[in-house]
């Protein structure tokens, strides 16, 4: 294995028990497949219907109460550097059309406009709408509402906003692309993420527009480069790919919002109030998944919100990394970026070590050098966090769009000349 690659084992388990009071539940579960980018060996799933299209490879299982669906695999992902490709077909319909939450508005249209002033190339176009997409927003989750309008109206985003913003900016351009939704798997740092791919006239290159703004900051824990350039058709080896684009079609039996359901209900641009989980709204007069990153259930019957349903609510779904061909990056500096963004694992560290020391003094040199290390590096890594605080705060952003079309304009003269000579 070389520093380009990564393997791991993946495995997704989903528990609907606490949200469903069923007595069957159909359940649509997205399944890694190979793409240029990653490698999927020995998956295993419930049995079902299984599905692979453009949007990806999915099964529609159904289960008895009280059961649970895992979904297994061993992953090999591999770095893309810019100029590499996905091994992809080329566009479809679906490329080239705007789904839910990636329609463009009057606003994106002008975005896109004003952002491709003075550029041709196509890969070039790309860079310029990625830059745009990531300077028009800072990053905050959206716990109301989902959508490239909306976001790009309030100036705000999570990573899927900022992939919304510049599928729709594309789409505005005639540019093919499409959202991609997956996990962050290194083993320091796990999280559902959303990028997109965009075609460049020869193939399909990653972007990663929430990476083309942040990655200064989180491209060094994902061991890439910090420079927006990194983040345009170059992709780290600690993803996987679980489908693409929104508007999915739901391939069970349509079943309509109960009258009782939890809160969570989010409005979908193009679709309005959605209720995750509890239906399979239309768009377009056919019933559809917004997106599927996690398996999606369409619940009947919702359960009682008891205690015990509450429990379960909360451990709904779970993923794991097991076997990872690599534990800790390989700079040490990013240590103490770990150290923030886990705070509560080296606090308790620090909490335990007295208590520790005193059961077991053998132990007591080794605790005291723990303790003096994180009291070091947890200020140095905070230093590095302030980095990240301002890139999301509100009147950084302010400052950027104050000077952003005058920064873009620099940028597409100064790749012109570069072009000319």
């Amino acid at each position: 294995m070389t520093s380009d690659t990564f393997r791991c084992e993946l495995s997704i388990r989903f528990d609907p028990w606490g949200f469903a009071d069923d007595a069957e539940l159909d359940v649509l579960l997205p399944l890694p497949s190979d793409d240029g980018y990653q490698a999927v060996r020995d998956l295993r799933a419930p049995e079902g219907s299984e599905i692979a299209d453009a949007h990806g490879r999915r099964r529609l299982t159904r289960l008895k109460r009280g059961q649970t669906a895992e979904v297994t695999a061993r992953i090999e992902t591999r770095r893309l550097r810019p100029g590499d490709y996905l091994d992809l077909p080329p566009p479809g319909p679906a490329d080239l059309t705007s789904g839910p939450m990636t329609e463009p508005d009057a606003a994106l249209r002008a975005l896109a406009k004003q952002s491709l002033r003075g550029v041709d190339e196509e890969g070039d176009r790309i860079a310029a709408l990625a830059r745009a997409a990531a300077g028009a927003l800072r990053y905050r989750y959206p716990k109301d509402a989902r959508g490239a309008a909306l976001s790009l109206k309030r100036g705000w985003g999570d990573c899927g906003e900022y992939a919304f913003v510049f599928v729709a900016v594309c789409h505005a351009a005639s540019i093919p692309a499409r959202p991609v939704f997956g996990m962050i798997v290194a083993p320091w740092f796990r999280t559902p993420h959303v990028w997109a791919e965009a075609w460049d006239g020869t193939g399909w290159c990653p972007v990663d527009p929430n990476l083309v703004r942040e990655g200064g900051y989180l491209g060094p824990i994902l061991e890439t480069g910090g420079t927006p350039e990194a983040h345009i058709g170059g992709l780290d080896p600690y993803r996987v790919v679980l489908s693409r684009h929104t508007g999915l079609p739901w391939p069970g039996a349509p079943g309509g919002r109960s009258a009782t359901v939890p809160p969570i209900t989010l409005a979908i641009e193009g679709i309005g109030p959605v209720t995750f989980w509890h239906e399979a709204p239309r768009w377009r007069g056919r019933p559809v998944v917004p997106f599927l990153q996690l398996p999606w259930p369409n619940i009947r019957h919702p359960s009682k919100a008891t205690p015990l349903n509450w429990l379960r609510r909360h451990r709904a779904w779970r993923f794991q990394v097991r076997a990872p061909s690599r534990r800790l990056p390989r700079n040490p500096l990013v240590w103490t970026d770990l150290l923030v963004l886990h705070p509560l694992k080296g606090l308790s560290v620090v909490m335990a070590a007295p208590f520790v020391a005193s059961a077991v003094p053998v132990l007591a040199p080794a605790l005291e050098i723990v303790v003096w290390a994180w009291r070091v590096l947890f200020p140095v890594g905070m230093l590095r966090y302030l980095q990240l605080l301002r890139l999301r705060s509100r009147a950084w952003l302010r400052l950027e769009r104050a000077l952003g079309l005058r920064a873009t304009a620099a940028w597409a003269r100064r790749k012109l000349k570069e072009r000319t000579g």
